[in-house]
């Protein structure tokens, strides 16, 4: 079996703008640092773990929502690492932010709430790997002349207005 794809779903410029004050980042190696790195990626595992009660995994699209949940679950990480002081406000907050996120996690594991990400079903697991690519809907029922089976037609300046061409 080929080893699973690892799931980064922030970055570490995204933990210092989502999670983690300038001088905390850089109390942790900057966001260059590899520890840094490892923690988002640790997170983004810990995510991937509620996720297969709505998704196949690897997720290819998701949100802000997830991005600032891994963030705090990586600050979080950091944070155990390295050593916090459970009396200090902010180091409390981070526990708290931390408690937050699994609980938003475990409502998505027990179907409570349905974040609108794309999983890679119906994709090639190879195309991942072959660079950038985009997800889109189904065709709206145009022919290559622009004109539906119906015998409406699109407006030019308007795609969503349709005439009786007849």
């Amino acid at each position: 079996m080929p080893p699973l794809a690892q799931s980064q779903y922030a970055t570490p410029a995204e933990l210092a703008r989502l999670s983690l004050t300038s001088a905390a980042l850089q109390r942790f190696g900057g966001e260059s640092s590899p520890i840094v790195l490892a923690m988002l990626q640790a997170a983004s595992s810990e995510c991937d773990a509620y996720f297969p009660s709505q998704w196949k995994l690897p997720l290819v699209s998701w949100d802000m929502n997830l991005r600032r949940v891994t963030c705090n679950i990586a600050a979080y990480l950091l944070y155990s690492q390295f050593g916090y002081n459970t009396a200090a406000p902010g180091d409390q907050m981070v526990v708290r932010r931390y408690e937050q996120a699994i609980a938003w996690l475990i409502q998505i594991r027990d179907k409570i709430i349905f974040p609108p990400y794309v999983d890679i079903t119906g994709i090639d697991p190879q195309t991942l790997e072959q660079g950038d690519y985009a997800v889109s809907d189904g065709s709206v029922g145009f022919t290559a002349t622009g004109r539906t089976s119906r015998g409406f037609c699109a407006r030019p300046l308007d795609p969503w207005s349709f005439v009786d061409c007849c």
